[in-house]
Formats: structure tokens, sequence, C-alpha cells
């Protein structure tokens, strides 16, 4: 009778052993991102927000930036996850030479998002993600004029779009995990106050799984 029990218990336990190590996880997780942001605004759509502001100019915007955000989700199963988070964009500086002046100054975005995340485990530790959700975006554009007779001010908008993106993570046995990679931010900003176009990031991230 002990030697059956024993057996159940051996079994029973490796089992669980076997299912943790199939990528049966589930629960909470958290993490932290770091990136390189590609903005898909350009000088064109700043002239327009500028030109609401009576300013006639021929902008060149940089079309680069780091960009860093928090997230937190949800994992239901081996497959599917649900993740909200935010994510600063990037801040992108501009200049907008006019006839008689130069307007300058910054365009800045943030995100918040929430997704959810197709997983496909193609082994113990990799998994393979696609990412689809809703985001909330705010967006300003600071402006100043380098002699002062142009009068000009701060602009902000917000709006609702997509995000789309897909990525390689790697869970250690720990419970930590990294990942790599890329989201696509639709319709960010406002086309008559700031310019209005998309934002790509680039990222690495760092996380924990309770």
């Amino acid at each position: 009778m002990k030697k059956k029990i024993i057996v159940a218990a051996v079994l029973a336990l490796s089992s669980g052993v076997a299912a943790a190590q199939s990528g049966e996880k589930q629960g909470w997780y958290a993490g932290l991102d770091l990136g390189y942001s590609r903005l898909g605004i350009g000088g064109g759509d700043i002239d327009g927000a500028l030109a609401n502001q009576g300013v006639a100019g021929s902008t060149s915007i940089d079309q680069s930036d780091k960009s860093y955000g928090i997230s937190g989700g949800y994992r239901v199963n081996r497959n599917f996850a649900v993740e909200a988070a935010w994510e600063s964009l990037g801040s992108y500086s501009y200049s907008s030479p006019t006839a008689t002046d130069t307007i300058s100054g910054k365009l800045k975005a943030d995100a918040l998002s929430l997704s959810a995340l197709g997983i496909y485990p193609f082994t113990r530790n990799w998994s393979a993600y696609g990412k689809l959700g809703i985001t909330r975006t705010s967006t300003d554009l600071t402006a100043g004029s380098a002699s002062g007779a142009t009068a000009v001010s701060n602009q902000s908008g917000s709006s609702a779009g997509w995000l789309i993106g897909a990525g390689l993570t790697y869970d250690f046995d720990a419970g930590y995990y990294t990942k790599l990679g890329w989201d696509r931010y639709e319709r960010v900003g406002d086309s008559a106050s700031t310019g209005k176009g998309s934002i790509d990031i680039y990222q690495i991230g760092v996380g924990m799984r309770f």
C-alpha cells in the first residue's frame, strides 16, 4: 500500500514538473521596456499645425529618439494574454524657418494601451507573440520664436488609435523574462494642433512573472 502511495505521489509530482516545463504559464507579469522610436509625422504635418496659428514655414523634424515604458498583464494560458502599458513615444526636435523668423520646438508623445497577445511557445523557454490593441495617445507641440516677433503658442492633442506589434520572449526558470519586440502606434497626435501620424517602437524589455 505504501509503495502504491509513493508511486502515485512521484507520478503526480512528475506530471506537475512536466506541465511547468511544457510552457503552461499562467498568472500576472510586469516589466520595463527601453527602445528606439521612429516618427511617422513629417515636416509637412508640422507645417499644417503651425499654419493654424498663422505661421507659414517649411519644417524639418528629427525622425528618431529614445523610448521607454512599463507594462503589466495577465497570461490566461500558454497561448493568450491581456496587457496594459504606458509608453513614452519620444521627443522630436523641429525647426521651421519663415520669411522673417524661425519657429522651433519639440513634438512629444506618450500612450496608454490595452492589448490582446497571441503567444506561440516553440521551445520550453522561447515564445513568439503577436499583439493587437487600442491606444490613447497624448501629444504636445512646443513652439517658440527665435526673434520673439512671431506669436506662437504650445499646442496639445489627444487621440484614440490602434496598436499592432510582434516579438520574441525568453523565459528564465527563476520567473524572469526578457523580450525583443516591435510596436506600431497608429493615429498619434491631432492634425489641427500637433500633426498626426504613426510611431514605430523597437524595444528590448525585462520583466517578472508572479
